[in-house]
């Protein structure tokens, strides 16, 4: 019995990795085709073109991009031979030869420059630049690929001119003033950036997906232009002068729009780790503020607000729940929420300090209780 469960584990053993190394293998080939456009020794009937198109944006919705880029290749090599201005009907549009060429051509440079491969997806771009020069998205993708070179100074250049050039022509395209945006900020013209976001925000007002970002426009520009802003903020750390009214009024602006910029983001996407671990920073720094306030304005009310919202973002914040606990013990006097807190603090991390603070709070709060007590028997 026992070689028999033996050999049948050793046979599921082997099925098993026979299975990977078949997925493995169909990966690399898949690779090697979608790289070289081979999918297919002979090129397919011209009456397929619209078919392959259509599965080919299907599945680029849906991110299956191996299978996208086979389409896209099938249809390229059916248009071989044909002549220019002859109509193919797509999803029931008659589109031109050109424009299914353009089409594809971008598409396979995108998934090209998704996986990383930028030699490829440059050179596959130029093919749809054969087709139309100017196109917006011709130029938007030759700007990203030449972006991604950030040490490369005149690369960096000549993507600032592709942007350019897409919103001379489309003034309210919004991805090209987030590209162009990222650009500015990147060479620390904050400024410039800071308008470039703002345009790219007002033009995604629905939060469109695009395939080439992980969020929308509107989302990614709200998150750069809210770090813009805390860079122009830590500038006025480092005046060699006292604050101006001026001043101040600049700083409250920057770090409130700072705020609502990421909160604003993150009610079109929960959970968004970037946008979270930015808001957080920023709401500790309030807190911080707010507690540093004259004696006797000190809004330590207001502060434990901000660390309400921060524990929200973060339940497993340790801080939060500490100095909530602690504005509550020390400042408002309510010992029965500071140890509502503590208690929190300690199902996070069990400190023996955590602890103490809460057998001490326990015993307090006793007292309190007693002395009520002792005070109505009285009356």
């Amino acid at each position: 019995m026992s070689f028999n469960v033996k050999s049948l584990f050793s046979l599921r053993t082997w099925l098993i990795y026979a299975e990977i190394l078949a997925v493995i293998g169909f990966i690399v080939l898949a690779a090697f085709y979608i790289r070289r456009g081979n999918a297919e020794s002979e090129s397919p009937p011209l009456s397929e073109v619209g078919h392959f198109i259509e599965q080919a944006d299907t599945r680029f919705a849906q991110h299956d991009l191996v299978e996208a880029a086979l389409y896209y290749w099938r249809a390229l090599q059916a248009l071989e031979t044909v002549e220019d201005g002859h109509t193919i009907s797509v999803n029931g549009v008659s589109r031109t030869a050109d424009a299914i060429g353009l089409h594809a051509n971008l598409r396979i440079s995108e998934i090209y420059s998704q996986n990383s491969w930028a030699k490829d997806a440059r050179a596959r771009l130029e093919h749809a630049a054969r087709i139309q020069p100017d196109h917006v998205n011709v130029r938007l993708l030759r700007g990203r690929l030449l972006s991604n070179d950030t040490l490369d100074d005149e690369l960096l250049a000549q993507a600032t001119e592709e942007f350019l050039a897409v919103i001379e022509n489309d003034p309210n395209n919004a991805e090209a003033h987030y590209r162009l945006g990222v650009l500015y900020h990147g060479n620390k013209q904050l400024e410039e950036a800071a308008v470039h976001y703002n345009k790219a925000i007002e033009n995604d007002p629905e939060f469109r997906d695009v395939a080439s970002e992980k969020s929308p426009i509107g989302i990614l520009a709200r998150l750069q232009l809210s770090r813009a802003y805390a860079k122009m903020l830590q500038g006025y750390r480092f005046l060699d002068r006292e604050f101006t009214d001026e001043d101040l009024a600049e700083v409250a602006r920057l770090e409130s729009e700072s705020i609502l910029l990421l909160e604003q983001a993150l009610a079109q996407r929960p959970g968004m780790d970037e946008v979270i671990a930015d808001l957080v920073n920023l709401l500790y720094a309030r807190a911080r503020a707010l507690e540093r306030e004259d004696i006797e304005t000190r809004g330590y009310g207001d502060a434990l607000r901000v660390y309400e919202r921060i524990s929200e973002l973060d339940p497993q914040d340790v801080r939060a729940w500490e100095r909530m606990a602690e504005i509550y013990a020390g400042f408002l006097g309510d010992k029965e929420k500071a140890l509502e807190m503590y208690r929190k603090v300690y199902e996070i991390e069990s400190h023996p300090t955590v602890l103490a603070n809460i057998k001490s709070l326990e015993e307090d709060v006793k007292a309190e209780e007693e002395d009520l007590e002792i005070a109505d028997d009285l009356e």
